[in-house]
This record gives C-alpha cells, structure tokens and sequence, in this order.
C-alpha cells in the first residue's frame, strides 16, 4: 500500500525530475504530489530507482518531485558530488542545469555569509565557476538559460551569484581569457562578502538605510578585501573586491579612483552589480524592468560606469542605445 503523507504534517521541498535515473539509488526519500496536500511516498532512502515503481515514469509530464525539508542538506551534498556527471548528462536540459548550478552556487555563498572564510570553503566556488563557465562555453544559450534563473527578489547571496552570472556572461561575450574569465567570475561572486561582517539589522533592513548606516554599509568593500587577503588570495582580485564600488568619475568609494585607475574587470563588475540590483525587488521597493535600469545607468549614472563597457553590456543583453531615444 502507497504511503501518504499530509503537507499540515510536513514539509516538502520541489526537486527536478531530470536528475532520476533508473538504477540509481539517492541518500533521500523521493515524493510526488498526487493532491494539494497529499504527497506520496515514491522511492525510499538508499532503494534503487526502478521502472516499476509506482508506475511512475520519467516521460511523464509531470516536471517536479519532491523531497522532505529535512533532507535539503543530503540532496545538495548529492548534487554537488555529481554536478559534473549531471551537467555532461544530454538528457538534462540547459534549463535544468543552470537551476542547479544556481541552487548549489546560492548555498556555497550563503554557507560563506553564515560561516567563516577559509580557503577551503573558498575552493567550493571556485570548483561552482569552473562549472558555470563550462556549461556557459559549451553551449550559445546556456547563458541565457542562466539569466532565466536569476532572482528577482534581492538576497545579498543571491545577488552574488547573479551578478557573477552576468559578469562571466559578459565577460564571455568580450571574449576575455579563461584566466580572466575566472578571476572576474571569482570577484564577482565574492564582490560583497564584506557584508558579512556588517551589523546583520543593517543589512537584513526593510527599509532605506540612514546615512549613518549607509556609510557602515560602504566599509564592506574595505573589509572584503582585508577577509580576502587574509585568506591568501591573489592581490588582483583583492584589488577588484575593493574596486567594485569606485565610479569612472572619481565619486566611488572607498579610494575615489578614477576612470584609469581602475581595474577594467572592477569596471565590469560595477556595471553587472548595478543592474542587477536596480532589476531585483526589495521589500522597500518594486524591481525595474530592464528597459528603465539602463535608462538609469545611461542617464542618472552615466559619469560612474565605462562607456566603452557600458555600451557593450547593453549590446550583450540584446539591447542598442536607440532603443532609449
């Protein structure tokens, strides 16, 4: 008899049905939802996975399965363990494989807010980039598929891992190295780790910040490069951690660089940071749509970014300058 279980009772946790395979056995329970409160109990814990199980079938329609709350910690361990199987996998869609990607890299930044920096955490997103960048290289639209999963709700975790998306997306796009295309990458996604050693009632505010406290939240740059270079990473991409904040025009903080003394990888950084914080929502505040963001940074901002990158982030996102005329 197929056991049930009630949603009042516990909590389930949506998985794609893309990473079963039959013959393969996972260290969870896997559910389907059969009613709006009614899971039933499809594979056990460590029981290999069948065809006849429950009749249920991978060609079915039926795109999420479900696992407990619980077990959300053996799942990621699971996918981080096989992530590289599961991106080379072709029966995986690009869709399936930018969620994960998304997924592992969102935990490994929000273990590193909640934890401290070591260079052994610090190898996780390293290995998380060598793996977007793969699956960005090896295919013209994984990019996009990538850009679909970013968030539209602003996290400082989240932003970090999307406004690495767009940076190593960008970055492919003018064609940079591998070398530079990973230090970007790196930075992009550590560019606001700082944050961690701000008051958390500061960061986690639900409104506009005071101007003191706005001048507490502009040490984060500082203090990212000091975590960073505490941990023995290179000095260019301490550098880029400390950059991301300057403006062209020499109002950045925390040096007042100018447009020359600036790192053109902090200048790519500065403009994906920017538009992915303009384009995401805050409980003080609605998201912009693309259109009005660039209408912004081209406008209000147009002394803070690179021209010559601007431009050619606007290109990378399918836009032209006279879309806004």
């Amino acid at each position: 008899m197929t056991k049930r279980y009630l949603q009042q009772t516990y909590k389930f946790l949506p998985i794609k049905k893309d990473i079963l395979k039959y013959g393969e056995s996972y260290p969870y329970s896997i559910y389907r939802k059969t009613d709006d409160k009614i899971f039933d109990l499809l594979l056990t814990k460590s029981t290999v996975f069948n065809k006849s199980l429950q009749c249920f079938s991978l060609d079915q329609k039926q795109s999420d399965i479900y696992i407990l709350d619980s077990d959300k910690s053996l799942y990621q361990g699971y996918i981080q363990k096989h992530i590289k199987t599961l991106l080379e996998d072709r029966n995986i869609s690009l869709d399936v494989k930018s969620s994960l990607i998304k997924e592992i890299a969102s935990e490994t930044i929000n273990d590193l807010f909640q934890s401290d920096l070591t260079s052994e955490n610090l190898q996780k997103v390293n290995s998380i980039l060598n793996h977007s960048i793969q699956l960005i290289l090896s295919d013209k639209k994984a990019m996009y598929s990538m850009l679909k999963v970013t968030s539209y709700d602003y996290y400082t975790y989240t932003h970090c891992v999307d406004v690495a998306t767009y940076a190593i997306g960008f970055g492919s796009f003018l064609k940079l190295d591998l070398e530079e295309l990973e230090l970007l990458g790196k930075a992009a996604m550590l560019h606001d780790i700082g944050k961690k050693l701000i008051p958390h009632d500061i960061i986690s505010k639900d409104s506009r910040l005071t101007q003191q406290e706005f001048e507490q939240v502009k040490n984060h740059s500082m203090l990212g490069a000091k975590l960073l270079q505490e941990c023995g990473e290179n000095q260019r991409l301490i550098n880029l951690v400390m950059q991301h904040h300057e403006k062209c025009d020499g109002s950045g903080y925390p040096l007042n660089l100018k447009e020359k003394e600036i790192d053109n990888l902090a200048k790519i950084i500065s403009i994906c940071d920017v538009f992915n914080a303009l384009t995401t929502r805050r409980v003080y505040k609605e998201r912009m749509s693309s259109f009005d963001a660039f209408k912004i940074m081209f406008e209000d901002m147009k002394n803070h970014f690179s021209k010559q990158y601007l431009m050619k982030f606007l290109t990378f996102m399918g836009c032209t300058k006279e879309d806004f005329n």
